[in-house]
């Protein structure tokens, strides 16, 4: 049985779609969806559609979908702050249907093929605790690397060191069950191996925003299993026409609705790295500074420290 494992879209359907159609080329049986299905990129609706109508799939909610979740049945009236932009537009332009698909998807999965037991969460949280996002999260990826990219082989092996050295990632490693853990959330695509061959982690990274650093192209792995042993893992990276598609989201009504929000994000699609965290901790730091202590954001607040945000560059 072989696997697709995609997660993190984030509303960026050229990417999707390249990555579906390179999975079909390589005869996989069937799709893994690790979650966060909108929220950053222009096309949420049809990405969820695409994902709903694909047949022979596992499909688990994300954290962001939780976003939209906590907007059922809100006062729309009192959505006038700058920050929630982005999910006030989600809301606003995911249809019904889609939206009761997403938010009836379960938040972990366990099956068995062929022997073989497979987890599914969002997080790698659920199965090794913070030892992921403790050293290896965006932040901290953008970070560890400044404006210097490295390859996909060098940054595998970068992570992996650090967790042979992390005891641990070891000691929950070991505390494990025998089997596959699937995760995304942190948009960075690596994979672990346990010592005896007997546990295997992956992350496919973020099929929509990578932001580790590393090579160009939409992430995700194939998995096979037979016989109940783990034969092929693969990590790809797809390629697919960025430039028109920057075009595209500039010309978008996210980009003219959620306007502060979509620059970071533009940022961060043309640097594959991290820059949304960054400016999150900025704007707090300037709504203390000039005393709003209104949260989320204002449109003033986040507008301003977004235009002092670039001048520091």
């Amino acid at each position: 049985m072989k696997f697709a494992i995609v997660s993190d879209i984030h509303g960026n359907l050229p990417a999707l779609d390249a990555v579906i159609k390179d999975a079909k080329s390589r005869d996989v049986d069937q799709f893994i969806f690790v979650g966060d299905y909108c929220l950053s990129n222009p096309y949420p609706n049809e990405c969820i559609e695409r994902v709903r109508n694909l047949e022979h799939k596992y499909v688990i909610r994300g954290n962001e979908e939780q976003y939209l979740e906590n907007l059922i049945g809100k006062d729309q009236s009192r959505w006038t702050d700058g920050q929630m932009q982005i999910s006030y537009w989600c809301f606003r332009n995911i249809s019904t249907e889609n939206l009761d698909y997403l938010l009836a998807r379960p938040k972990q999965l366990e099956f068995v093929c062929n022997d073989v037991t497979i987890y599914v969460a969002h997080s790698s949280e659920a199965f090794v605790g913070h030892s992921e996002q403790k050293e290896w999260s965006t932040a901290g990826v953008a970070e560890k690397y400044g404006e210097r990219m490295v390859s996909h082989a060098n940054f595998c092996a970068d992570i992996r060191r650090d967790l042979d050295k992390d005891s641990q990632f070891l000691e929950r490693l070991k505390m494990l069950d025998s089997g596959v853990y699937i995760f995304g959330h942190t948009h960075i695509q690596w994979s672990y191996q346990s010592a005896d061959g007997n546990k295997m982690l992956i992350n496919p990274g973020s099929c929509g925003l990578p932001l580790d650093c590393t090579d160009e192209g939409a992430p995700y792995t194939i998995l096979e299993i037979s016989g109940g042993k783990i034969l092929i893992l693969e990590e790809y990276r797809v390629p697919y026409d960025k430039k028109n598609y920057l075009e595209a989201f500039l010309n978008s009504d996210q980009f003219a609705k959620a306007n502060v929000w979509s620059k970071v994000i533009l940022q961060e699609l043309q640097t594959n790295r991290e820059h949304l965290t960054f400016f999150l901790r900025f704007v707090e730091n300037y709504a203390k500074e000039i005393g709003d202590e209104q949260r989320p954001f204002s449109v003033s607040t986040w507008e301003q420290a977004y235009a002092l945000w670039q001048k520091r560059g």
